[in-house]
């Protein structure tokens, strides 16, 4: 009979509009007109486990503590990531589906798998969360020492020189093939199963060079490889003396692999720039920072759609004129 009174008094309360939500959901504003008032789904084109899926929760929780609703991540990973950009570009407009994708959208257009314009107009940019440099590393008796010195080397003699990739068409393939095209030079292609692969073969004195992430550092350190350039834009704070592609032999050179937030174009922009700013004040927080940092990634920096927009559409346009120019195709 008590449990009774209890009920009927909460449901009297509910009526009265005196029963209210934990503090942990209160005082917590709209960030846009409307919006948002239900769950967000952010779609993550990869399995489970990986780099892109670990930042992409860790992001979604931090955002999630600011907004009243929370943020679910799904791994949609069919299709090698397509099936998830199909779902984020065919969902209502409304800021309630999100994708989290990386470098491999660009080159999923370029390869056909993805019609250009149809991605171009498709998908709205929100932010990156973050990125990753590759580093150029040849073999420890290679007989150049600098990345000038590799380039003057590779031109005198062409065809030479080999380099390996974690497979054709990723973005390390992509990255040294874009050094070809960029410098003039003519170099072998050795496709691997996986980056750790063509790592050995760098310690063995059998590959001369490849893209490798920062973890490549290690047998840098042992003696066992040199590190010649890095691929992002600007010189990373932690490797000062470790010069970029870009400054030293191609001009807006850059290859990283980065992790990027869309939603379906004709959002409304007053959405989209609210989840701009949300995902921006994320990446300012202290203990994420540190968790991008545990992965070898970067905080991306602060920029708006439109200025990610761009990049997408540019990195489009590189990646297809890559592919047209060096006839790369998929079943090689």
């Amino acid at each position: 009979m008590q449990s009774r009174k209890v009920l009927t008094s909460i449901a009297a309360a509910v009526c009265a509009g005196l029963f209210v939500a934990p503090a942990s959901a209160q005082n917590k504003p709209l960030i846009a007109p409307g919006y948002p008032t239900k769950p967000i789904r952010v779609l993550v084109s990869v399995l489970p486990g990986g780099g892109m899926d670990t930042i992409t929760r860790a992001v979604a929780n931090k955002v999630s503590e600011r907004l009243p609703v929370s943020m679910v991540v799904e791994n949609v990973a069919g299709a090698s990531g397509i099936l998830a950009v199909n779902t984020t570009m065919n969902a209502t407009p409304d800021g309630y589906t999100l994708l989290s994708t990386s470098g491999s959208l660009p080159l999923n257009v370029a390869f056909k798998k993805l019609d250009a314009a149809t991605v171009k107009a498709g998908l709205q940019a929100i932010q990156q969360m973050s990125y990753q440099p590759y580093i150029l590393i040849a073999k420890a008796d290679a007989p150049y020492n600098t990345i000038q010195e590799f380039i003057a080397y590779a031109k005198k003699n062409p065809g030479k020189l080999n380099y390996g990739s974690s497979g054709v068409g990723t973005p390390i393939h992509m990255g040294s093939e874009l050094i070809e095209y960029g410098a003039g030079v003519d170099m072998v292609h050795v496709p691997y199963k996986g980056n750790a692969a063509a790592q050995v073969d760098i310690i063995a004195g059998r590959l001369d060079f490849t893209l490798s992430s920062i973890s490549g550092l290690q047998i840098v350190r042992q003696g066992k490889a040199k590190a010649l350039a890095i691929t992002s834009a600007q010189r990373l704070p932690d490797l000062p003396d470790l010069p970029t592609i870009a400054e030293t032999i191609i001009p807006g050179y850059e290859v990283i692999n980065a992790y990027m937030l869309y939603t379906a174009s004709k959002t409304p922009a007053a959405i989209v720039n609210a989840l701009n700013k949300e995902v921006q004040q994320a990446l300012s927080d202290d203990d994420l920072r540190k968790k991008m940092i545990a992965d070898a990634s970067s905080p991306a920096p602060a920029r708006s759609p439109a200025e990610w927009q761009k990049v997408l559409v540019s990195d489009i346009d590189r990646w297809e004129a890559v592919v047209k120019k060096a006839n790369i195709k998929l079943e090689e």
